[in-house]
């Protein structure tokens, strides 16, 4: 039930994802905002502030070793089959990634504060093919008036060089935005011009945004 859009490059929304009843477990079961605090990820250059529990921590797989859905997960996205399936289902859509000796997968938990919070203008490291961007709240949890939607973006001036993380958000307009609801998947393909950011949130001190952040990467053979 995905809808893509192919320009400026190919980024679509599935919605919903889980089932009710998994979902809801998953919601309830992902790593609370005390232990996301506890590992802030910051950008040098001020481009990102978030918090995220992934594989270079000790402290993520202790949390899969005692949530067994969270493990099922992270079993399922390791079958040599999963990258399979959602390289088919782009396809589906016609839309073909560029091939790879070997893929591989991982997933972290993220969050980011909804008083200010945000991501700086960015396309991804090369090594990252497909990103999947599962949203991990209740009904009613977040206000949209508060931001926090993914926003596809397009450089004012093609013609300049851009860094990530390093170019304001005012080089850039906004071609379209996903907004932050239950139970969906954002999904899109890096190349060169997949430009995307999050934020600045305006919402209350104590809310978090959390998300589920997969991505599909090129490995050696």
């Amino acid at each position: 039930n995905a809808k893509f859009r192919y320009r400026p490059y190919p980024i679509g929304l599935a919605k919903p994802i889980f089932d009710e009843e998994s979902y809801k477990i998953l919601v309830e079961t992902f790593p609370s905002d005390e232990i996301l605090v506890q590992h802030p990820f910051r950008n040098q250059s001020g481009g990102y502030n978030k918090y995220a529990l992934n594989e270079k921590v000790t402290a993520y797989h202790q949390y899969l070793e005692t949530h067994p859905i969270w493990a099922a997960f992270y079993l399922s996205i390791k079958n040599a089959q999963f990258p399979e399936f959602i390289l088919a289902m782009l396809r589906s859509h016609g839309i073909t990634v560029a091939p790879s000796p070997k893929w591989t997968c991982r997933f972290e938990f993220a969050g980011m504060p909804a008083d200010g919070g945000m991501i700086a203008p960015h396309t991804d490291i090369p090594s990252k093919a497909v990103t999947l961007i599962f949203s991990m709240l209740k009904p009613g949890e977040w206000d949209p008036a508060w931001g926090g939607g993914t926003d596809v973006l397009r450089p004012l001036d093609s013609s300049k060089p851009l860094e990530s993380y390093q170019v304001p958000l005012d080089q850039f307009e906004t071609v379209s935005s996903y907004a932050y609801t239950p139970n969906q998947c954002v999904i899109f393909v890096k190349n060169d011009v997949s430009w995307h950011s999050v934020g600045p949130m305006t919402g209350p001190a104590g809310q978090m945004r959390r998300t589920l952040t997969l991505n599909i990467e090129r490995g050696k053979a």
